[in-house]
């Protein structure tokens, strides 16, 4: 197949700057991909938690101090604020804190004020998997896998526009989308 020279150059210098842009996202992605697949190598590992308890000002109990609350909350490292959930009933206020590879849940007496942290820790490897799969990571990281997203479709698009361009490449590279079409239907078919 002919591909004229102007977008040959183009797709090679896009190929060359989007891989050198990939290189250290490819293998987080890879290796956290391999660690998804196999959990049962990390069933030893046992969570840590950590239990807490301390007294909450009464001013910061109603519903009106709520947001006082929160930031009470965070800025005493009690809770970091990434992704609450806050559940308010007449005597007890629920809050949980998700992040990734972590939870934490606290209960606060509304009348006494006497609060109860616990907080879980899955260890590092949780951390990893949990950013791969973009649980409970943030917006920021959100960004990141929607960017390592479009990277690997321009990485994968100008690889095949250099790879069409080589004619003794021509007949690996239909016998790869034929193969790969065919695995994808087969799959579809049984799956």
């Amino acid at each position: 197949m002919r591909i004229n020279k102007p977008l040959l150059a183009f797709s090679r210098l896009i190929h060359v700057y989007v891989s050198m842009a990939l290189l250290s996202l490819m293998i987080f992605f890879s290796i956290t991909g391999i660690t998804l697949n196999h959990p049962q190598w990390f069933a030893e590992q046992e969570a840590k938690v950590t239990e807490a308890e301390f007294i909450i000002s009464h001013d910061l109990l109603s519903l009106d101090s709520q947001g006082r609350l929160i930031d009470f909350l965070v800025s005493e490292r009690y809770i970091k604020g990434n992704k609450l959930s806050i559940e308010r009933e007449e005597e007890e206020l629920f809050i949980s804190d998700k992040g990734p590879g972590r939870y934490l849940s606290l209960t606060v007496d509304l009348t006494s004020g006497e609060a109860f942290v616990e907080a879980t820790d899955y260890g590092y490897w949780a951390l990893l998997n949990d950013l791969h799969k973009g649980r409970n990571s943030g917006g920021f990281w959100r960004f990141i896998i929607d960017l390592s997203a479009a990277l690997m479709i321009l990485f994968s698009l100008t690889g095949f526009i250099l790879a069409l361009a080589q004619r003794r490449m021509s007949k690996t590279v239909s016998l790869s989308i034929i193969s790969t079409l065919l695995i994808v239907g087969v799959y579809f078919i049984w799956v």
